[in-house]
């Protein structure tokens, strides 16, 4: 049967705001479900990990009931400063008065806040070119590389991650991606993250615009790279004529103990993009820097000037969110506490790795840790060695309230990647829960959830495969 006219219908009912925050926890997450993603609401529910938080504040959410949550994603890297941060908000309510959109003109904070990060920044990076997302710079900062080299060919790392935009998923190194998408930006090429040799041999061809690389993988699993690998791989795309573009979106300001992680090789890149905890995760944005050689040569003439224009990029919220989040992140040092607490934190998941055959590897640098598992013999035996990661994060939300995932391109890997503000006896509960939720066989983690889960949770069905 046809649906009727628009004017036969009459007005849609449309739920307001107000009725959107009265909805029950149910009610929530049907619209979610029906309307945002089947899959992942079917994977929430089973996994028994579909609860409704209705208040973020610091390191933890709270749920319906109040109950907190430790969390240990941090918006897989946005939330340095926690959720919710008091005086990122009033910055932005601060901004309010300013034109939210301004085509024909200049925002004076989109200025002020080049300016601060072409301050904090290596070398001669000054020239900042504003977007919404990290998927957004990492699409700036490849229209970049081939403008200015006039070069096609791009050259990115295994197990890379940079964003679900074609050009990015283009340079990252999950093979569903182009299973799903293909054919992608060409031409790209992979190498080994960490293989000198292979990515001086991928550039000696001579026609690489850049190569983008993490300097610690994130979604990859925390992977860090050898020592001086990333200062060897610009020296050799310099002397290839290629650029070298390094993607600080999950590890800049203050995640791996420094405040940008190129500071552990002192390498000086030619681009660098950045975003999540740029804006302390409230205001969504992200930014590509280059230099001003870079820059005038890609895009300093009057026809290419504006390529770089993004309608939201640098608006007033963004900005103002941004440079509060920066003048924070300075004053409280939190590269420092990162750097200190990252340390108190990988020696207790060493002792947990000395406890627990499950515990494979501990990996990362700084507040940006991956636990590698295995699963045990018992979770094995019931064929549920594929989900033994999802089955721990479950355990350790409804038991022992924390939270965390597993890496995107790494579903062997628990995160453990807190807010940069996450105290000493915050790092240690969350070590002895992980400690606790190791001890229990298959059997007592579905027990410990409540009765039913273990069906819920790993029922094949039509809908999730």
């Amino acid at each position: 049967m046809d649906r009727p006219s628009l004017e036969a219908a009459g007005p849609a009912r449309v739920l307001s705001f107000e009725e959107a925050l009265a909805r029950s926890g149910r009610e929530a997450f049907d619209a979610f479900a029906s309307h945002v993603s089947p899959i992942g609401a079917g994977l929430l529910r089973r996994a028994n990990m579909d609860k409704r938080y209705t208040r973020a504040e610091g390191p933890y959410l709270y749920d319906e009931a109040g109950r907190p949550y430790l969390d240990l994603t941090a918006g897989c890297g946005a939330l340095g400063l926690g959720h919710n941060p008091p005086e990122v908000l009033d910055a932005v309510q601060r901004a309010r008065s300013h034109p939210a959109v301004l085509i024909m003109g200049y925002s004076p904070l989109q200025g002020a806040l080049a300016e601060a990060l072409a301050s904090l920044l290596p070398g001669e990076l000054s020239v900042a070119c504003f977007g919404n997302g990290g998927a957004e710079a990492v699409e700036l900062a490849l229209r970049t590389a081939r403008a200015a080299t006039r070069r096609r060919r791009f050259l990115f790392c295994e197990g890379g991650y940079h964003g679900l935009s074609l050009g990015a998923m283009s340079v990252s190194g999950s093979p569903r991606y182009r299973q799903a998408f293909g054919p992608l930006l060409e031409p790209c090429a992979s190498v080994p993250f960490g293989d000198l040799g292979a990515l001086e041999g991928r550039l000696a061809d001579g026609d690489v615009a850049a190569f983008i690389i993490e300097p610690v993988q994130g979604e990859g699993g925390a992977v860090v790279p050898p020592e001086g690998f990333l200062a060897a791989a610009g020296e050799a795309c310099r002397a290839h004529g290629a650029l070298l573009i390094v993607d600080e979106i999950q590890t800049g300001f203050g995640r791996t103990g420094r405040l940008f992680a190129i500071e552990h090789d002192g390498v000086v890149p030619d681009v660098v993009v950045l975003s999540k905890s740029l804006s302390a995760g409230v205001v969504p944005t992200s930014v590509c820097v280059t230099t001003p050689e870079i820059w005038d040569r890609a895009f300093g003439t009057r026809d290419r000037f504006d390529l770089t224009i993004s309608t939201f990029g640098g608006n007033p919220a963004a900005c103002a969110a941004s440079l509060k989040a920066i003048e924070i992140t300075l004053r409280q040092d939190l590269a420092g506490r990162a750097r200190i607490l990252g340390e108190r934190a990988r020696a207790g998941l060493e002792e947990l790795a000395k406890r627990h055959e499950t515990v494979k590897a501990i990996r990362g640098r700084g507040l940006l840790l991956g636990v590698e598992l295995r699963p045990p013999a018992s979770v094995s035996a019931l064929g549920m060695q594929d989900d033994y990661v999802a089955l721990v994060a479950s355990c350790l939300l409804n038991d022992r309230g924390i939270l965390t995932t597993w890496f995107d391109l790494a579903p062997a890997v628990l995160r453990f990647e807190p807010p940069l503000i996450v105290t000493e006896q915050e790092i240690d509960q969350a070590i002895e829960a992980l400690d606790h939720v190791l001890g229990l066989g298959a059997g007592r983690l579905a027990l410990s959830l409540g009765k039913g889960t273990l069906s819920r949770m790993f029922k094949k069905s039509e809908t999730v495969s």
